[in-house]
């Protein structure tokens, strides 16, 4: 299991200890409930792309709304808050 972290809170560059927002297991990703990941993908991981499902709030997606690249999920022009300079995520093993 791989945990999503905010890419930007607290310090900035330092050691990420705030939770997890959601977790990452098999090509489908899960929002953090209680500390634990939800029953239900909210995201489908396909080809390093990242889509809603049914289960996100706004339904599924047609097109990508996170790229991974390497570590960081980085939001597509079709992200309302799409900034290609940045990344809005990234990926860590554990919590």
């Amino acid at each position: 299991m791989q945990y999503i972290h905010q890419s930007h809170y607290g310090q900035a560059g330092g050691f990420h200890t705030a939770k997890p927002v959601f977790a990452m297991k098999d090509n489908h990703i899960y929002e953090m409930k209680e500390g634990r990941p939800d029953t239900k993908a909210i995201f489908a991981v396909r080809e390093g792309k990242v889509f809603a499902t049914e289960h996100h709030p706004s339904g599924p997606s047609a097109h990508a709304l996170f790229e991974i690249r390497g570590d960081k999920l980085h939001t597509t022009a079709y992200h309302p808050a799409h900034d290609p300079t940045a990344h809005m995520f990234e990926i860590h093993l554990g919590t």
